[in-house]
Order: C-alpha cells, then structure tokens, then sequence
C-alpha cells in the first residue's frame, strides 16, 4: 500500500452544505493536508489565511477530538496537535459546545491558562505536571469528554447552519492511498 501525495478538487456548494449533505470531516478535507500543524504557529497560522474561520476552527475541533479520543488530553497537548488548543476551545464556544468547552477549560487552566504553542514547552509543562501529587493524568476531564460525546453533532448542525463558511471551489493538495 503506497500513499502519495496529488491535488483533489474539492467542490462544496453551499445549497449542498445547508442540505446536510456533508459531515464536518469532508468540509475539512482541503485543510487536513494543506494545514501544517507541526512547522510552529506561524506557519499554521500562515497556512489558514486561505480558509475562513469556521473552517480554521472545524478543523482544530477535529484535531482534538482524533487525538483525545486515541489517548486522551495528555495525548492531545503532547502531540503536534496541541499548537491547535486556542482555536479548539474557541470552536468549541462557536458551534455551542459550552459544557466540553468547560471540561476543556480545567485542562487548559493546569496550564495556568495558556497553553504554549512550542511543542518542547508543552511537553515540559507536561514533565512538571506529571509530577505534581495531585496530577491525575487528565483522568477526569477524559472520562467528562468520552461521556459526553456530543461534538460531532455540534459540528454537523453548525455547519449546516453557516454554510457559507464551508464552501470551497479548488484543487487542493491531498493523499491517495494505493493499494
């Protein structure tokens, strides 16, 4: 099985978009590759200025959502995926998730309520927190997420409500797997 990476034209109409057509997942589809998350904040905040704010923020929501569902806040904040917590949270507030954006929250407030983009920084922050007695491994604000699974139908009914924002008309670079 061989991936390679080529251009995919992306059309989403934002009739089709209103219609419920979409999951959140395809309308993020020209960001997934075309977004570094691992290069530092300048160059993905370079990387969004093609992109709207719903969609800079639909993404974020997917990124945190893969990797807390995989392995959990600490997951999330220790991966490159981390760079993305302010626009994570921010979506979070925007699509109306307002009690997974408070779980968030006592995550980000253990941090002292910044979260460093650097992802060195981070992971020292991790490395100090780790340390502390009382640091139960995100344990709670985990089990609150996974009980509360909710996002995903946030996304979808937010989209379908702001179509505009998601609509995209391009080629798009993307990876095709080969098998």
């Amino acid at each position: 099985m061989e991936q390679k990476m080529q251009k995919k034209r992306f059309v989403f109409t934002e009739s089709d978009i209103a219609e419920g057509k979409y999951a959140a997942w395809d309308l993020i589809q020209p960001l997934w590759y075309n977004v570094s998350i691992y290069d530092g904040v300048e160059v993905y905040n370079r990387d969004l200025e093609a992109f709207t704010e719903g969609q800079r923020k639909l993404l974020a929501l997917m990124w945190y959502d893969s990797e807390v569902c995989n392995g959990g806040h600490d997951q999330f904040f220790f991966n490159s995926t981390g760079i993305v917590w302010k626009d994570a949270i921010e979506g979070m507030h925007m699509i109306g998730a307002e009690e997974i954006a408070a779980n968030f929250q006592k995550a980000i407030d253990m941090f002292g309520g910044e979260v460093p983009f650097d992802r060195d920084e981070r992971g020292d922050m991790l490395d100090e927190l780790s340390e502390k007695e009382d640091f139960d491994d995100f344990e709670e604000i985990d089990s609150f997420y996974y009980e509360n699974d909710e996002l995903s139908a946030l996304m979808y009914e937010y989209v379908k409500s702001h179509p505009a924002e998601f609509v995209v008309d391009g080629e798009y670079d993307y990876f095709e797997v080969d098998m």
